[in-house]
């Protein structure tokens, strides 16, 4: 049975399933990562891109095949995502960003738009895609996030994309596609004319 792959699970009363188990491992060795990162908040989004860049470090990333996409705001973050996926170098995706409440509803519709455009491209493309998009309500919470008390989203995100990436390259060498799923699913998205 392949790394990665485990049939001892056992139910409630401890019995044996024989439930095949398939779950990623943290390795980005060989791999390409995008990390998309929005500029406002940036004193709080620069700390959620040194998590991810630790976390690429920590698990065999080449530096070489990791890449800084910035844009604007968090309303932009799956636009950008979707191109920098269609330039087909990446095998996973960490989309950064910070959103902090203020007095009107603007919030709500940013990180509402943001969430299901980056869910969206997961769900299309197959990527894999570790989301880290902070929506607090005040700054403290967003610092509490970005490497204080409550650790680093960035970090958190970085390591479910590396996850999920070894995942999706098991799966499909698992059905002797080796990528062919990923690169058919990758020529349906948009490509910018020139």
């Amino acid at each position: 049975m392949s790394e990665g792959i485990k049939s001892d699970m056992k139910d409630g009363a401890g019995t044996e399933t024989g439930l095949r188990t398939h779950e990623g491992a943290l390795s980005a060795a060989g791999r390409g990562f995008a990390i998309v990162a929005s500029r406002f908040n940036d004193f709080i989004v620069d700390k959620l891109v040194d998590g991810a860049r630790d976390a690429l470090r920590r698990t065999g990333a080449d530096a070489a095949r990791v890449e800084l996409f910035r844009c604007p705001g968090a309303m932009e973050l799956p636009g950008l995502a979707r191109r920098a996926l269609a330039t087909g170098r990446f095998e996973g995706l960490i989309v950064l960003g910070a959103v902090i409440r203020g007095a009107t509803p603007h919030f709500d519709l940013v990180v509402g738009e943001a969430t299901r455009g980056i869910g969206a491209l997961a769900a299309e493309t197959g990527c894999a895609v570790g989301y880290g998009v902070l929506a607090c309500d005040t700054i403290e919470q967003a610092i509490e996030r970005a490497g204080a008390k409550a650790g680093n989203r960035g970090f958190d995100a970085a390591m479910v994309a590396i996850e999920m990436a070894d995942l999706y390259a098991r799966l499909d060498a698992e059905q002797g596609d080796a990528g062919g799923a990923k690169a058919s699913l990758r020529q349906d998205l948009p490509r910018r004319s020139k």
